[in-house]
């Protein structure tokens, strides 16, 4: 049984009221770790660590090339020991070990990148009308930055986050999903042997309504970032506001997919089958809404139902295995009962749709990849996020139904258009209210391209060009250069 406590100013500390949580292992249902219980005391403790490192430590006092060293002695530990960190990502979370050793294969790249990013901000004089006197901007760090992460890709989101947080001088304190918490820890015990002074990250694990919150709305929290679902979100938002801190949310999405008759086929259907049952469905981004064009929808049924049913469930520790187990029982319930829901609304299931039972791991929270035609804007499988393998289809008759169909919905993430009309494409891009756009592609992400929601996906931008400066204050400094004038002068 492995026991894992907070990691707080570079030492493992127990939970301050010696409460544990379980990890269940997707796979087996099986306890097979243990988390500390974080309170508002644990949360203090970290706090106050990292606002010690910002402020009076050796990081308060370095300078850009110093942190950007740093990083890349971590990005150095990254490359050469990501294997190390695998395994309790996916016993904690169930992901399969094949996409795991994907994400961590190249976690480093996103620490170098943005070390790098950091070296190219500087400060910028300022054009303004007022004779003698001159301004300019200054980037200045936030201070301690509160980083809330989820628990379907905790270590390659944690990068989005922290990587330009370190860069531009903040420290962090992290608190991860309660439902997968080991990599994270894992990984602050890799930060602890690279160049990072101690406080500068920290980790608190613990529930969303104790740590979490504690965390928002601790005086010393100078910004928050979270990502998680949009009702997590709007409490994030709420226990920020409270303090008046800003907020970068990256919440729920129900992302369309727009299928045109003129398609390269095979190559939608394998962006589509990715978008969607890659991940098993738990992710933002997950394609969960395919809106075909009503001439090609028997065949593309067709086509995604044949792959949806070959694809084998099993340990997700062994590389031949396609379907992984959802992360919890809790969320596995969920997503049988949206299942069940959408038949009882009239969705015609044409595949799937009923939980599943490996030989290998007869006891994990396993369901089979689920198709369903006849999904009507009006049912809840077509409006709510359902986080799983579960795909809804519809059709449409031409291109102002097709937009239509896809905004109609309170998330906007991202979305897909598959055609070989790039002109059409492209208009239609920009009518897709959504904060990332695919065509003829699906689901990938570059620390150079920015992620975030329109509507209910959030607000606030990770990634792309100033994602460093979005964990930057901006300063003007004023600079007189002629004697000022008497602004009561006598007769």
């Amino acid at each position: 049984m492995k026991q894992y406590d907070h990691f707080i100013d570079g030492a493992w500390h127990a939970a301050d009221g010696g409460e544990v949580i379980d990890s269940i292992d997707p796979a087996t249902g099986e306890v097979w770790a243990r988390f500390a219980r974080g309170n508002n005391a644990d949360v203090d403790q970290a706090v106050q660590a990292a606002h010690r490192a910002f402020s009076e430590g050796e990081w308060s006092g370095y300078s850009a090339q110093q942190r950007a060293d740093c990083l890349l002695s971590l990005a150095d530990l990254l490359e050469q020991r990501w294997q190390d960190l695998v395994e309790a990502e996916v016993r904690d979370n169930g992901k399969r070990i094949v996409e795991v050793n994907a994400q961590f294969a190249g976690l480093h790249s996103w620490y170098r990148y943005f070390a790098q990013q950091m070296l190219e901000v500087e400060s910028t004089q300022l054009e303004n009308q007022i004779p003698g006197v001159t301004s300019t901007a200054h980037y200045l760090p936030y201070g301690v930055i509160g980083v809330i992460t989820p628990w379907n890709s905790p270590l390659m989101i944690l990068a989005w986050k922290i990587a330009p947080a370190l860069a531009a001088g903040n420290t962090v304190v992290i608190k991860p999903s309660e439902h997968a918490s080991a990599s994270t820890l894992e990984f602050a015990a890799l930060c602890a042997e690279s160049s990072l002074p101690q406080g500068v990250i920290n980790v608190v694990t613990g529930f969303g309504e104790e740590a979490g919150e504690a965390l928002v709305k601790h005086p010393l929290t100078r910004k928050v970032s979270f990502t998680g679902s949009d009702f997590g979100g709007r409490k994030v938002a709420e226990a920020a506001a409270s303090n008046v801190i800003p907020a970068t949310l990256e919440l729920g999405g129900k992302s369309p997919q727009l299928l045109f008759a003129d398609v390269d086929l095979d190559n939608a259907i394998n962006g589509i089958v990715s978008g969607i049952f890659l991940s098993n469905g738990q992710t933002c981004v997950a394609g969960s809404r395919l809106i075909v064009e009503d001439s090609i929808h028997d065949e593309v049924v067709l086509r995604i139902v044949g792959r949806a049913r070959k694809l084998q469930a099993g340990n997700p520790l062994k590389p031949e295995t396609q379907v992984a187990p959802l992360a919890n029982q809790v969320h596995l319930d969920k997503v049988l009962s949206m299942i069940a829901d959408a038949r009882a609304q009239g969705a015609i299931c044409v595949c799937g749709g009923e939980r599943q039972y490996p030989e290998d791991c007869p006891n994990g929270f396993f369901v089979q990849p689920t198709v369903f035609t006849s999904v009507t804007p009006a049912m809840t499988l077509w409006r709510e996020e359902v986080f799983g393998p579960v795909l809804a289809i519809t059709k449409f008759s031409d291109e102002a139904e097709a937009v239509h169909l896809a905004n109609d919905s309170v998330y906007g993430l991202a979305a897909g258009i598959w055609s070989k009309d790039q002109a059409r494409a492209q208009r239609i891009a920009q009518q897709i209210q959504a904060g990332t756009v695919y065509i003829n592609h699906y689901r990938s992400v570059d620390p150079g391209s920015p992620i975030g929601g329109f509507k209910r996906s959030g607000y606030g931008r990770e990634l792309g060009p100033d994602a460093v400066k979005d964990y930057l204050q901006i300063k003007s400094v004023w600079v007189g250069s002629a004697p000022c004038a008497d602004p009561f002068p006598t007769n």
